[in-house]
């Protein structure tokens, strides 16, 4: 299925009016004959990828997942904003991707592109990336611009959203078919991910195929089901911790991580009591447990004064978070705020406790308790504390417990997805854990944890007719419209 946008490409341009005369025809005289008249796709690819970083290190997922809170400016941690934007997205990495799908199939340019990689090989990868990309914003504002989103040849200005199942279909399809297609012979070029291995972008499709089909387990299990088998059997990454997926920062100012960045300019990203507390306390007693997680010094820097772990209180007005002073409180962990630290896609632990919820649900065959445990040292291997790994599963809130697998699963997974904050945002939404309390001073109408993400004016103000038409059939345009797989 062909995606595209045109009419992103035009959001904030300027068209500006020159005067002529009549001067002659220069012909090829400013013509660069060593200058190539087509986009070479292996910098498309490399662009593109660069993108990835930023679906995962956004600060506000991590904030409506309570994996931080704000020290200082708070209005993010209490719901204020309600629009967000995707024209970047539509404009930039999307459009870059259709490029190259679009020169290595026209049969006018797919000799020249196929210079950095077979042509299939190039189109499967774009369609993968692309695939992501899409899933990632459905997952933020539901119903999106899709089947109509890039058709840059077709003229289409203002496109139609199609509907979340829809946008969902299409992306597993896409998936299917592009690692089906891909192959070993002649590998992408321009590929910072996985520098050419094309085994895993196999892998990286498979992946995502896994994710979205889990997130279907209350609106279509059937489908779920289904999918998710097929994902495992096709190949997922490696449970071991030899496959994780991460865009690899560097330490450099072009290409640094964002969180170094931000600590540059000020302390304000602590990390919120929610997490805290569930890594170093029994939540509903503050009884301290057997051991404390053996993430959480990686997670969070010890207070100045004393010492300790202690999370600053999620969802504070400015007011009263300004009271509590920055010695008192504990901010994200230095390991994970340098410069070259990676931004973590895809891990094992994510993958296993994956499997060990479907593994409960009957979807595949294994055991959902051995998974489970799996997953936990899987994540506690990744942050190189695997040592406390013994100790660590003897707390009595850790244990497995049958009865509230669901529960227990995605908890652990909530803590394994640390910094991955529209994912766990997303895996909240479709299951309820943890259990997570709206921020005390919020600033939305509801009072409650936002659920959906509200579009950009853009879309309002010129492409108002089917803006409108979504708004109908999905709901109001704002921060509690459920999306489609998120059935309560």
């Amino acid at each position: 299925m062909k995606k595209s946008i045109s009419k992103y490409m035009l959001i904030g341009m300027v068209t500006v009016g020159v005067a002529s005369c009549d001067i002659g025809d220069f012909g090829d005289t400013n013509v660069n004959p060593n200058e190539t008249t087509q986009a070479i796709p292996s910098s498309l690819l490399t662009n593109s990828i660069n993108s990835l970083k930023g679906t995962v290190d956004d600060p506000q997922g991590s904030l409506y997942s309570q994996y931080l809170a704000n020290s200082q400016y708070t209005s993010a941690d209490n719901y204020q904003t309600i629009i967000f934007d995707y024209g970047a997205l539509y404009r930039g990495a999307l459009m870059d991707l259709e490029q190259i799908i679009l020169v290595n199939s026209n049969e006018e340019t797919m000799v020249e592109a196929s210079r950095y990689g077979s042509n299939e090989n190039q189109i499967a990868v774009a369609q993968i990336l692309q695939s992501y990309f899409f899933q990632r914003t459905t997952d933020r504002w539901g119903d999106i611009p899709y089947s109509e989103a890039l058709n840059i040849g077709e003229g289409v200005r203002q496109p139609a959203f199609d509907a979340q199942s829809d946008v969902y279909a299409g992306i597993l399809a896409t998936l299917k078919t592009a690692q089906a297609n891909i192959s070993s012979t002649a590998p992408v070029q321009g590929d910072i991910l996985f520098d050419g291995d094309m085994d895993m972008w196999k892998k990286f499709a498979n992946t995502l195929r896994m994710v979205m089909a889990l997130r279907l387990s209350e609106v279509d299990p059937t489908t779920g089901a289904a999918e998710f088998a097929s994902a495992i059997n096709d190949g997922v990454i490696a449970l071991d911790n030899s496959e994780n997926i991460f865009y690899a920062n560097l330490p450099e100012a072009a290409f640094q991580n964002a969180w170094f960045a931000r600590f540059l300019t000020r302390r304000d990203y602590a990390v919120a009591n929610t997490l805290v507390d569930r890594m170093q306390t029994v939540a509903n007693g503050g009884v301290l447990n057997v051991a404390m997680d053996p993430r959480l010094p990686v997670y969070a820097d010890p207070t100045e004064n004393g010492g300790n772990y202690v999370g600053m209180p999620y969802g504070l007005s400015e007011a009263r978070s300004g009271a509590i002073p920055n010695t008192n409180k504990s901010f994200l962990g230095e390991e994970l705020r340098a410069q070259d630290a990676p931004n973590y896609i895809f891990t094992s632990a994510q993958v296993l406790f994956s499997m060990a919820e479907a593994a409960h649900r009957g979807w595949i065959a294994g055991d959902a308790e051995a998974l489970y445990y799996q997953g936990i040292e899987a994540s506690l291997e990744q942050y190189e504390v695997a040592d406390g790994y013994a100790t660590y599963i003897s707390n009595s809130w850790v244990q497995y417990d049958n009865a509230r697998a669901l529960e227990k699963i995605n908890t652990q997974k909530w803590i394994a997805n640390f910094l991955n904050g529209y994912e766990a945002w997303a895996e909240w939404r479709r299951t309820g854990y943890p259990d997570l309390k709206p921020a005390e001073d919020a600033l939305n109408a509801s009072g409650q944890i936002p659920v959906r993400q509200a579009y950009p004016l853009f879309e309002v103000n010129l492409n108002s007719t089917n803006y409108q038409a979504v708004v109908a059939r999905q709901g109001a345009d704002g921060l509690d419209t459920p999306v489609w797989w998120d059935v309560d």
